[in-house]
């Protein structure tokens, strides 16, 4: 057995090992915890079918993860697991360019080979109890709540640099969400049921190689049976991140940007990285709507990445542990 074989085996047994306890609703990683949410214009992992679609095209390779809310368990849990693949051209081109010539043969670090198509898909568990409900109150109180979320996104690239080896790039992706929520109300002794489908498109707009934007419309088609027929609102997301130099990225997002009803609360969200030890340690910090967040990333083999990442609520304390992992 080779040295790759032997990796692959200890991650997948690993990521196993732990979804026992939980592969439980946000498709979200414990990278993007610990930067506040702000994740819109970054985007360039498996998180990206939660996130922004559109970033599924900026992934090299297969990628998959896992998040896993490891404290009170008993009144909140949150994980989930995703996973990222890509469709390549049949094969290269066979005409000469000048622009690939000098990409592959001049350049120190040439491009990688681009996807013409990826795809992710995702599924998460969100569990409040009724005790939770007490403690944070709101639309929580007296209701216990239990959500399964499967996302399954799918991005392209389309080149639109007008200059030779500029690095100007948009890319687009859609996004499709099938949610199924279970709510008990214990004092009325009720039960309710609601599914929901729903469409959502993404776009990426990459600069240069420090600037990138991000846009994204959520529940731009729905379709609902259950507890309630009236719709979501629909929700337009956008951000921006800045690589202030090498291993550093700032990013910032304002989720909801119109206020819609019914949908996802207006939020505002900023995240720092910074990346030490020849890329081994990432340090995250991060505000969640005004709620501070931390993390931190160390990978403890070139294909496999320990995340952890901390929300300061003023109720509950929020602990999560993650795993990534790349195949090619």
């Amino acid at each position: 057995m080779n040295f790759h074989k032997k990796e692959f085996k200890i991650a997948f047994l690993l990521a196993a090992f732990l979804m026992l306890f939980a592969v439980s609703g946000y498709a979200q990683s414990a990278r993007s915890r610990g930067m506040g949410g702000s994740y819109l214009a970054v985007s360039d992992d498996e998180s990206a079918v939660f996130f922004n679609p559109a970033g599924l095209s900026q992934i090299q390779g297969r990628e998959a993860s896992f998040l896993v809310k490891m404290d009170e368990r008993n009144l909140f849990r949150l994980d989930s697991a995703a996973f990222t693949g890509h469709i390549y051209e049949d094969k290269e081109k066979e005409n000469f360019s000048v622009t690939d010539y000098l990409e592959h043969n001049i350049l120190e670090e040439p491009v990688a080979r681009r996807p013409k198509y990826s795809y992710g898909m995702s599924y998460t568990e969100d569990f409040r109890s009724t005790e939770f409900g007490r403690l944070i109150g709101g639309e929580f109180l007296g209701v216990q709540r239990e959500v399964r979320d499967l996302h399954m996104g799918f991005g392209t690239r389309f080149p639109i640099a007008r200059r030779m080896l500029a690095r100007e790039t948009l890319y687009g992706g859609i996004k499709l969400r099938m949610t199924n929520t279970d709510r008990w109300i214990k004092t009325l002794n009720s039960h309710a049921k609601r599914d929901a489908q729903t469409l959502g498109l993404g776009l990426m707009y990459h600069y240069n190689d420090r600037i990138t934007g991000g846009l994204t419309v959520d529940n731009l088609v729905e379709r609902i049976s259950g507890e309630s027929a009236i719709r979501d609102g629909v929700s337009l997301n956008v951000g921006a991140v800045v690589k202030l130099t090498k291993g550093t990225i700032i990013s910032g997002d304002c989720v909801n940007l119109g206020n819609s009803a019914r949908t996802s609360q207006q939020q505002y969200r900023i995240g720092v990285e910074k990346k030490f030890i020849e890329n081994d340690l990432t340090m995250r910090v991060g505000s969640w709507n005004g709620t501070l967040t931390l993390g931190f990333g160390l990978h403890l083999l070139p294909t496999m990445r320990l995340d952890y990442a901390y929300y300061n609520g003023d109720v509950i304390k929020e602990h999560y542990v993650g795993g990534h992992f790349t195949f090619d």
